[in-house]
């Protein structure tokens, strides 16, 4: 009898762990499951959208890991964190529009750009202060999403609908079908 109470204790206690694991797992954080994304259908799908005032232009990717400080100390991101990138922008005209896409190596790697995408916007509002006033505000309040190993900095029109756009994209659904 005492073997049969010991017996149930111990699987009632397994069934415990068992459930206690596979909850906390079904709560995993979102922006860590694995996904592919397309980076120039979401480029397209951006440029396109119509939250940007001006005509986006691609500008060199190559240059995206110095524009982000990549190699300096104040920033935990480093070079080999970034495997592809899609930066697009204004290239006439005085605008903060614009968005860069940052594949990481993997999700630890997309965090630390994540980070460096915010002192790469406290950067630009300083810059956009002295001349634009009206364009560095713009950067007090990106949008910044994060899905896996992937990041989307964006600053454009309509931030909130351009934030709810730029949501959707990340986690994969495509603006034609509105998955």
């Amino acid at each position: 009898m005492m073997k049969k109470r010991f017996l149930t204790i111990v699987m009632a206690s397994v069934m415990s762990l068992v459930l206690l694991l596979s909850i906390s797992a079904c709560g995993a954080d979102a922006s860590e499951k694995e996904i592919e994304l397309d980076l120039d259908a979401i480029a397209e799908t951006l440029c396109n959208s119509g939250y940007f005032s001006d005509v986006m232009e691609p500008i060199d990717s190559i240059s995206v890991s110095d524009m982000l400080l990549l190699s300096e100390d104040r920033v935990e991101a480093s070079p080999e964190d970034l495997v592809d990138s899609r930066y697009y922008g204004v290239t006439s005209g005085v605008t903060a529009n614009q968005f860069l896409l940052l594949e990481g190596t993997d999700a630890e790697a997309a965090k630390r750009l994540e980070k460096a995408l915010s002192t790469y916007a406290e950067d630009q509002k300083l810059g956009f202060e002295s001349y634009f006033p009206e364009q560095a505000v713009r950067f007090e309040d990106p949008v910044i999403e994060r899905q896996g190993r992937y990041v989307l900095f964006a600053i454009g029109e309509e931030r909130e609908l351009l934030g709810d756009l730029c949501e959707r994209l990340m986690n994969g659904e495509t603006e034609e079908s509105g998955e």
